[in-house]
């Protein structure tokens, strides 16, 4: 009978593992950079991200502003933005993990787009955008729109994790845009 009771729990133990028992826990790696901030205005434009350790960096080129997420990516993991850039944080690892962990399942349920009113003031005003960076399907670097302010209006998500995302990292940057 014992014999029986221990044959029946690995069975149904290695059913469990066989069948995914736990599969969407599977966590993929964070970007190097994993979340930005971009603000526009009439003599110019402003930026900064966060790369996967929690370190925050203010954008000081225009040539490192206009670079593609991938050329952005590689040449801050190859160490050539060290002129282009200036630490201005650190924010906390765990917490980013927290927030880059509800915004890769909000990717994955595809449910990330901003809610954008019919009429939006016609104020001239500073352009914001914050996007958190995740893998594509082809496992290339791609960025989503977790929030943005236009003509001084405050434009959110559909989803409510991408808004605790944005404000996550919105009160993470505390004022250091």
């Amino acid at each position: 009978m014992e014999r029986t009771l221990t044959a029946v729990s690995a069975v149904i133990l290695l059913i469990g593992c066989c069948t995914g028992c736990g599969k969407g826990k599977i966590k993929q790696a964070i970007p190097k950079i994993c979340f930005m901030y971009y603000r526009s205005f009439e003599k110019g434009a402003a930026g900064c991200f966060c790369d996967s350790s929690g370190n925050c960096y203010t954008i000081l080129s225009a040539d490192v502003m206009s670079m593609k997420l991938e050329e952005l990516i590689a040449n801050y993991e190859a160490g050539k933005l060290e002129k282009d850039i200036k630490f201005l944080k650190k924010i906390d690892e765990a917490e980013l993990e927290e927030a880059y962990m509800k915004l890769q399942g909000a990717v994955a349920k595809e449910k990330c787009e901003l809610r954008v009113p019919d009429a939006l003031s016609e104020a001239e005003a500073p352009r914001e955008s914050w996007y958190g960076v995740y893998y594509d399907e082809n496992n290339t670097p791609a960025r989503v729109e977790i929030h943005a302010n236009r003509c001084m209006t405050d434009i959110n998500s559909v989803n409510k994790d991408v808004n605790e995302v944005y404000e996550w990292f919105s009160g993470s940057l505390n004022g250091n845009k």
